[in-house]
């Protein structure tokens, strides 16, 4: 399972370029008036996309770091020295042994588990990284949604006028199609 996890970086860089890229572009493009507004939400939807992933590969790293340091075999690799946190001896003293320990993708962690049932996360992934994760994949699901909400508005808003431009206002002045095929357009 962890010989995927560098194919898996590979891909969240290439999509925190590519969506920074593209972010960046609608950003400009909607602020500027060359598009419409909502182009610059769904900008901000990709950049904090981009930021989400960028943490994510963050975590990511850290969280693999831990496991070739756990699975690094040897003399000293009993308890696996990711696990030894401050305080570890001490309760190795008390009778509490480490182990085993796990790994959590949603939220990033690595998790320590000691012979009593219990568990700890060693701190290996900072502690910002979870927390803003959230933060950006948040963002990103709330501009993406306000962008299509706005896209959505104006689409019916067109709809509705359109119609309303095609129907005859009571002056009698309505056009026919002869069927002429040229498009010319003559009064009955």
């Amino acid at each position: 399972m962890w010989f995927l996890a560098p194919l898996f970086l590979l891909v969240l860089v290439g999509a925190f370029f590519g969506l920074v890229g593209y972010g960046v572009r609608a950003v400009a493009d909607g602020l500027s008036g060359l598009k419409e507004r909502h182009a610059a939400l769904r900008g901000l939807a990709a950049l904090s996309a981009a930021g989400a992933a960028a943490l994510y590969a963050w975590g990511l790293l850290a969280v693999l770091g831990a496991v070739v340091t756990a699975e690094d075999g040897g003399t000293d690799s009993s308890p696996p020295r990711s696990c030894r946190t401050a305080g570890w001896e001490e309760r190795a003293a008390a009778g509490v042994e480490i182990t085993d320990y796990r790994v959590g993708f949603v939220p990033l962690g690595f998790v320590c588990e000691t012979s009593d049932g219990g568990s700890y996360d060693n701190g290996d992934v900072p502690g910002y990284v979870n927390p803003g994760l959230a933060g950006f994949a948040l963002a990103a699901v709330a501009s993406a949604v306000s962008a299509g909400w706005i896209s959505e508005r104006r689409a019916r808003a067109a709809a509705g006028g359109g119609e309303a431009a095609d129907t005859d206002t009571g002056t009698g002045a309505q056009a026919a199609d002869t069927g002429t095929g040229d498009g010319a357009r003559q009064e009955p």
